[in-house]
């Protein structure tokens, strides 16, 4: 405060005596010490700068300089805490982490020739992620493969999200057949499958045999024109009333929140380490979840379960890259399956895939049987996060390995 009134009111002092009759005169060299006078001495303001906020006692001004160092106050903390954070604590440095940023054409992939850490700051994982020179996340060269190869295309899930290279369904399946297996994956849905194959291709992969995995939670939507609507149709517009715009506005708002979270996630050491925290202290992470702060790992778990129509125009769009490539279809149950309020319909819809990609000729692995065998399917996933863990992946893996080695009923 006294740093705030030096600048805005330096105060320039000047000595003044009264004469009887009340009129003031410049003393030169200040007010004589011990003598006596019939005029009375005293300092003086001399002069001041144009005041900025209007009247000094004015509750608009100091309010203005309550905010002003408010914020100073703030940047000057979480300067401090930031680099204090990078100095002494390097392991929640954002910059070292994983990132999808390298576009080729639709698909996102890893950035080529960079190493790099994955990690969560509820403690679930910290890996490893190596990229090669295409952006994908494989030791061997998928330029390299041949017929006689196998070529693993998923998401997230496939591409091995919280578990090091050799804990990875792909790997452990190229270990049990004896088959080399090019791991093909990065976060997409069936048209992205479909483009990463165009990728490998571009660059000289000679596609064989391929394991499609489809996560049933994202992966089931309409592909092309909705069946008895053509492309060009368009919902009638309609003039919202006062529910919709505080529903958009709060919608903006909660938008706005999380590319605010998502920016201090990829820049903030600080803000890491106090997330981590946070996620990694039972009380606290009670009051934040109570708060809503923090939304529980199933908490929008089948909110609203796909139609019919949906998964049929997936399984046609399965069907299509069967036609096209020696296609085995890997299904990755919905977590919905065992939690959330929908589970009868998560059930149908499983069934009903299933079912439909059968009916088209299209091979398929249905995972759920041998999840749902040890009698936790839950705890074959992350405590808060959705993909597998180790041992969800070793558990894929043996389901896969031996439906290609059978080559009969295990994938029929």
């Amino acid at each position: 405060a006294a740093m705030l009134r030096s600048i805005f009111y330096p105060e320039r002092i000047e000595f003044r005596r009264q004469s009887p009759d009340h009129r003031y005169e410049p003393v030169t060299g200040g007010c004589p010490a011990g003598k006596v006078s019939t005029w009375r001495c005293r300092p003086v303001m001399k002069s001041r700068p144009a005041r900025i906020f209007g009247n000094r006692r004015s509750p608009t001004r100091r309010l203005a300089l309550a905010v002003a160092m408010v914020a100073v106050a703030t940047c000057v903390g979480f300067g401090l805490a930031e680099g204090l954070t990078r100095l002494f604590l390097p392991a929640f440095d954002p910059s070292g982490r994983f990132e999808f940023d390298y576009p080729r054409g639709s698909l996102m992939l890893g950035r080529p020739g960079t190493t790099s850490r994955q990690v969560k700051n509820t403690g679930d994982y910290d890996v490893a992620v190596a990229i090669n020179r295409h952006g994908l996340r494989d030791t061997k060269d998928i330029a390299e493969a041949t017929r006689d190869d196998l070529i693993v295309v998923g998401d997230s899930f496939t591409w091995g999200w919280g578990v090091e290279v050799g804990e990875r369904f792909s790997d452990r399946v190229q270990t049990a057949t004896e088959r080399r297996a090019f791991n093909l994956a990065t976060p997409t849905n069936l048209d992205g499958y479909e483009a990463l194959l165009a990728y490998a291709e571009t660059l000289g992969a000679k596609i064989g045999q391929v394991v499609l995995s489809v996560c049933i939670e994202n992966d089931i939507r309409f592909y092309g024109p909705q069946p008895g609507k053509p492309a060009s149709s368009a919902r009638p517009a309609s003039v919202p009333d006062e529910d919709d715009r505080w529903s958009d506005a709060l919608d903006r708002l909660d938008d706005g929140i999380d590319d605010v979270r998502q920016w201090l996630t990829e820049w903030s050491a600080a803000y890491v380490l106090l997330t981590t925290v946070v996620h990694q202290t039972p009380w606290l992470k009670a009051a934040a979840v109570q708060m809503g702060l923090i939304d529980p790992n199933l908490r929008w778990i089948s909110e609203a379960p796909y139609p019919p129509e949906m998964v049929e125009s997936s399984a046609a769009k399965l069907q299509i890259l069967s036609e096209r490539y020696r296609l085995l279809v890997v299904l990755i149950p919905s977590r919905a399956l065992w939690a959330g309020k929908h589970r009868e319909a998560e059930d149908r819809i499983h069934a009903s895939l299933v079912a439909s990609l059968r009916k088209r000729g299209v091979k398929v692995v249905d995972l759920r049987p041998s999840f749902e065998a040890g009698g936790a399917p839950l705890e074959l996933h992350f405590a808060n996060d959705g993909h597998w863990n180790a041992r969800g992946h070793k558990m894929a893996a043996e389901a896969i390995a031996d439906c290609l080695k059978a080559a009969a009923e295990a994938c029929r």
